[in-house]
This record gives C-alpha cells, sequence and structure tokens, in this order.
C-alpha cells in the first residue's frame, strides 16, 4: 500500500534525542552557550539560558570538537529555537567526537565528584512525639 500525503506535506528527517553542550555564535558576533535537544541530517533544536535567536538570523553552531554547523533560524520559542542548516550533517560526525571528548576527559582525569548536595536528617528528639 503506498503512503500518499496531501499536497504541501512532506517527510521530516529522522530527529535524533541529544544532550550536548554547544556554542551558538551569532549573527553579530556573539557566542552563547547552548543545549541542543535534537538533530537531524537537516537541522537541530536547541536550549538556551540567555534570549534565543530569532527566526531568519543566520546563524553557525560549534559543536564539541570544533566542528560548525551554519544554518537559519527556523523557529524560536521561549529560551529554544530550531535551525535549518545549510549542507547535510552526517551525525556519526557528532558521536566521534563526543567519544574523543569523553576519552580526553578520561586521560586528564577531569571528573569530580562533588559532595554539595548532601541531604542532612535533623535530628527529633523522641519525647517531644504527640501521641494521637
Amino acid at each position: 500500500m503506498d503512503s500518499e500525503f496531501p499536497t504541501g506535506y512532506a517527510l521530516r528527517d529522522v530527529r535524533y534525542p541529544r544532550i550536548v553542550r554547544a556554542v551558538v555564535r551569532a549573527s553579530d558576533g556573539q557566542d552563547q552557550d547552548v543545549v541542543i535537544r535534537n538533530i537531524s541530517q537537516r537541522g537541530l533544536g536547541a536550549t538556551c539560558k540567555g534570549a534565543p535567536p530569532v527566526r531568519g538570523e543566520r546563524v553557525t553552531v560549534v559543536l564539541p570538537g570544533g566542528t560548525p554547523l551554519s544554518g537559519q533560524v527556523r523557529w524560536f520559542s521561549g529560551h529554544s529555537f530550531g535551525m535549518q542548516l545549510d549542507e547535510d550533517f552526517d551525525i556519526e560526525t557528532l558521536a566521534q567526537a563526543l567519544q574523543r571528548q569523553a576519552h580526553v576527559s578520561r586521560v586528564k582525569g577531569e571528573w569530580h565528584v562533588e559532595t554539595r548536595h548532601r541531604v542532612a536528617t535533623p535530628q527529633v528528639d523522641p519525647t517531644r512525639f504527640r501521641r494521637i
């Protein structure tokens, strides 16, 4: 059975959910840290702490390992935005860059366990309980 789509509809690329830190370089030259939430062969969705780039703006996202992806912002909402890439992107390139980054971190010993989120249980005097 052929699958037909109504006029004006197109198939979307497969989106791969990822949580990847990157940097977006806006058209005015300012850099901002972003977290890529999903990526496909032709685009990506990301979130930033500050104001996102606006629709139609040309930006470059620099992935871990220094791989630049340039394109145009297609939508934005709140602190999130989506962009269409100028050139097709090979997802395997991102996977290899992340593996290299993880390997370098292990070799340098940059991982630290922090205890600042320690839970303290208050001590209660059992003689102060009320009987019900």
